[in-house]
């Protein structure tokens, strides 16, 4: 094997570990977009977990409301099951449930937010692998095409 037949042989071999590279490049790229993915749907998890939590503590809280505006109305000698003693305490339980469901739909939005973001990571991710793939085989190519070229004589 002359010089020539070497240096088209060492350029073949450098195009191939350069492609190399490039795929694991784009492996190690999509691994930690995936990682990022997962990272994003535990914190949606956890968003909805929070917001059912904070939803049943002001469950729990306007329960002790409406049982003290009881109390109280009741102290007073009023009539706890009519008229405007009544209106209160339905006002307190139809404002609680409100507020409630806000905190549901926040809690529903922040996850949402989360899981929009996991999809961009892992589309992210699958468009890195696909890059480096091609880039990867654009080298391989233009390696292999310098390798026929000095083979030939024609000079890299």
């Amino acid at each position: 094997m002359g010089a020539t037949g070497v240096m088209a042989f060492t350029q073949l071999a450098t195009g191939a570990s350069q492609a190399s590279a490039i795929n694991d490049e784009g492996d190690y790229q999509k691994s930690i977009f995936d990682i990022n993915a997962r990272f994003a749907e535990v914190n949606a998890k956890d968003a909805i977990k929070r917001g059912d939590k904070e939803a049943i503590a002001l469950k729990k809280q306007a329960k002790r409301l409406i049982g003290s505006q009881r109390a109280s109305l009741a102290a007073q000698g009023v009539d706890i099951e009519t008229g405007s003693a009544l209106d209160i305490q339905e006002d307190t339980a139809v404002l609680a449930q409100d507020d409630v469901m806000t905190i549901k739909n926040n809690a529903w939005k922040e996850a949402l937010g989360y899981r929009v973001e996991a999809f961009n990571f892992r589309n992210q991710g699958k468009f890195a692998k696909l890059s480096a793939r091609n880039k990867a085989r654009n080298t391989l190519l233009t390696s292999g095409l310098q390798a026929l070229s000095t083979s030939e004589g024609g000079g890299a």
